[in-house]
């Protein structure tokens, strides 16, 4: 095992995280990451409470997030797909990063669906007991709610400004790891 402490940076080609404590054990594999962690995958990033992200063959296999978990990916500059709940169980293929559920009391979710050319067609903003967040290369494909769903949908022209963002959302690309 080993430990680490204080402004603890973790860089791999396709994963990134920081942290203010870790711990490892090769017994089961799993980076245990303490006070302020966050992840990243792609145009992806995870953050709560406490993550463990568990690996099997050097790579990235599974992420759970405890307490006020959110998965943010980025769209573009303007636009994150967004989801924010209680606890956060994340799931990689091959390193990347392939299905997410979110539970909370309420799970939360900003999500911008694109329609068959790819445009966008607005915004959805809704919660649920459980979201599940499917990606297809690398970005958000599908979002599923699960029992007791409320949400609202927004035309593209008609989102208001202070809609867009849940209310744990950071976008903090600049604490990311680059090399």
């Amino acid at each position: 095992y080993f430990q680490a402490f204080h402004n603890v940076r973790i860089f791999n080609d396709s994963l990134q995280a920081v942290c203010d404590s870790l711990y490892y054990t090769s017994k089961d594999s799993v980076f245990r990451l303490y006070k302020d962690p966050l992840v990243f995958s792609n145009k992806s990033q995870i953050a709560g409470d406490t993550i463990n992200l568990f690996t099997k063959n050097r790579k990235a296999d599974k992420i759970y997030v405890f307490d006020n978990g959110i998965i943010i990916n980025e769209v573009n500059k303007q636009m994150y797909n967004q989801a924010a709940g209680r606890t956060l169980t994340g799931y990689f293929l091959n390193g990347v990063i392939d299905y997410v559920r979110v539970k909370g009391s309420p799970a939360e979710s900003v999500f911008y669906p694109q329609d068959d050319d790819s445009a966008f067609t607005g915004m959805n903003r809704c919660k649920g007991d459980v979201i599940d967040i499917y990606f297809v290369d690398k970005a958000v494909n599908k979002v599923k709610f699960i029992n007791d769903v409320d949400g609202i949908f927004f035309p593209i022209r008609q989102i208001p400004q202070d809609q867009r963002q849940l209310a744990k959302f950071k976008w903090l690309d600049s604490r990311r790891p680059k090399n």
